[in-house]
C-alpha cells in the first residue's frame, strides 16, 4: 500500500491528452492505517500518501460520453463528463480470497436532452443489456449483467439539459 501513490502516476500520465480538462479523484484508504489520493484538476495532478507528496503540472484530459461504459450501457450521445471519481478500501480478506471490494466509481454529467430522451436512452440500453433495474426517482438504480450494482440519477436542467450522476459498485 505504500506504493499506491507512485502507481497513480502513470495511470494519470497515461490519461492526459490535452484540452480542457475533466475533474479526476482518486482516493483508496487501508486498514493498515495508508491512505493514498489522486486529484488532477485544471492542468495540476496532487498526489498525497503514506511518505509521500507531490505536485505536477500535466496536460488537461477531457473525458468524453463514448469513455464512459457501463458494462455495455454508454452515456447520451454528446454528454460532457463533469467529474469522474474512485474510492476504494484495502481490507483483509477482501478480493479474490474472499469477500467483496469495497470500491466505488461516480460519473458526474450532464446531457444534451430533455429529461424524458435520457431517461429513455438509459431504459432501452439496460433491457439490451439485461441489467436488472427499476425506476428510482427520475433515474434508476439496479445490478448490471455481471452482477455490480449501479445507480443513476437524472434531473432536468432546463430545457433541453439534463444532469447526471451514475455510481457504480463492484461485484
Amino acid at each position: 500500500m505504500r506504493r499506491l501513490p507512485l502507481l497513480l502516476l502513470p495511470l494519470a500520465l497515461a490519461a492526459c491528452n490535452g484540452g480542457t480538462g475533466t475533474p479526476v479523484t482518486i482516493d483508496v484508504k487501508s486498514d493498515d492505517g495508508d491512505n493514498g489520493s489522486f486529484k488532477m484538476e485544471n492542468g495540476t495532478v496532487s498526489i498525497k500518501g503514506d511518505g509521500f507528496q507531490g505536485n505536477f503540472k500535466v496536460p488537461q484530459i477531457k473525458m468524453k460520453a463514448d469513455d464512459v461504459d457501463l458494462d455495455g450501457v454508454k452515456l447520451y450521445p454528446k454528454s460532457e463528463i463533469a467529474g469522474f471519481h474512485i474510492t476504494g478500501s484495502d481490507k483483509p480478506g477482501n478480493g479474490k480470497d474472499g469477500g467483496k471490494d469495497d470500491g466505488k466509481v461516480r460519473i458526474d454529467f450532464t446531457s444534451p436532452a430533455s429529461l424524458a430522451a435520457v431517461q429513455s436512452w438509459f431504459r432501452e440500453g439496460f433491457t439490451r443489456k439485461g441489467f436488472k433495474f427499476a425506476a428510482r426517482g427520475d433515474g434508476f438504480a439496479g445490478t448490471t449483467s455481471d452482477g455490480g450494482a449501479f445507480t443513476l440519477d437524472l434531473s432536468a436542467d432546463g430545457g433541453e439539459k439534463v444532469r447526471g450522476r451514475m455510481e457504480m459498485t463492484g461485484s
